[in-house]
């Protein structure tokens, strides 16, 4: 049986993250490529498969949670010329309806994969389960397919049957019911020391019912603004809320590329650019980059190399990366940036 490892998501996956969040689109999952190439050097600049060898439609999306995203594929060898053993799978994904297609994660099982016979082979259909993780995107979704195992109105016809999990849904209710109550005596304190926390917090507001103790929740929730996402060394943030003046920290990696002369009449052409993973609402405050070297980058004496911001605004940035000769920095070394703002 084929053993993939965790898909590793891509640099580029990791800009459409930010494209979609900053142009307030949906982060979409297009479809499910399969490959027989080997491992490329770097599955961060990954930009396509070694060898793409087949292309498989979205039957089944869900979003799990912790920042995850589950999508499903149903291969089938039916119009297969040539068979290959299957050993990279790729996720493909666009910022809005309108996005370039990218490499959104990869992952490559080596040695450890199946034979996919050609047509004249037929075999079962299998279905290629793929979690990635989407971090901070605000909105995610899938082109799915209604050709799969299961087709997308089976689905939908299941989860509006209220029965299709009574014993489960009974069970956690029973879990739940010896946990809490809605009964403040002596003889339910003993029961849930957590009823005894919260009593002594909420004494000082005037709480009645179940309904206030949530609008308190919801209130101060509201009122604090504190969030947070670290879940990619690419691009991450932490806003600091109302109490800290809505601080907003945010950086993350990205490659150096080619040194390349400024033109402020072409900026596309001659600059970086850094989508932040949420946007400031007034004004940023500093900006600082460090330098990643990679191993065949060189440097002697005083030589050095160093990051210009050429460009900034509330979403984004632009800047440039130069070294005493062109040729010391090499275009894989790794650029680490920061970014405060309100």
């Amino acid at each position: 049986m084929a053993k993939y490892p965790a898909v590793i998501t891509t640099m580029a996956g990791t800009n459409t993250i930010a494209e979609a969040n900053a142009s307030k689109q949906a982060l979409i999952f297009t479809k499910i490529v399969i490959g027989a190439g080997d491992m490329p050097v770097s599955i961060p600049r990954a930009a396509a498969l070694t060898d793409k060898r087949l292309e498989l439609a979205i039957t089944k999306s869900v979003k799990t949670g912790d920042g995850q995203f589950m999508v499903q594929g149903l291969l089938s060898n039916k119009n297969l010329e040539a068979g290959f053993y299957a050993r990279e799978i790729g996720l493909m994904a666009k910022a809005g309806e309108n996005g370039q297609e990218v490499l959104f994660s990869y992952t490559n099982g080596g040695n450890y994969v199946d034979y996919i016979p050609d047509k004249n082979t037929p075999m079962d259909s299998y279905t290629f389960t793929i979690t990635t993780v989407v971090g901070n995107a605000e909105k995610v979704q899938a082109i799915v397919s209604d050709n799969g195992v299961a087709s997308v109105h089976d689905l939908e016809a299941h989860n509006a049957d209220e029965h299709a999990h009574d014993d489960r849904f009974n069970s956690i209710i029973q879990k739940v019911d010896n946990m809490i109550t809605n009964v403040d005596n002596t003889d339910v304190l003993a029961k849930a020391t957590s009823l005894q926390l919260v009593k002594a917090l909420l004494s000082n507001l005037k709480i009645k019912d179940a309904d206030d103790v949530i609008k308190a929740i919801e209130s101060k929730k509201t009122e604090l603004g504190i969030r947070f996402d670290f879940s990619n060394l690419n691009s991450w943030y932490i806003c600091l809320g109302k109490q800290y003046g809505n601080l907003i920290v945010q950086g993350g990696r990205k490659q150096a590329g080619e040194q390349k002369q400024f033109d402020v009449n072409n900026l596309d052409g001659t600059t970086s650019r850094v989508i932040f993973p949420i946007a400031f609402k007034s004004k940023c405050l500093f900006h600082g980059f460090g330098i990643i070297a990679s191993d065949t980058s060189l440097f002697w004496g005083n030589s050095s190399a160093s990051v210009l911001v050429r460009r900034e605004s509330l979403t984004d940035m632009r800047y440039a990366v130069h070294s005493s000769y062109q040729t010391m920095l090499k275009p894989d070394s790794i650029i680490e940036w920061c970014v405060v703002g309100v």
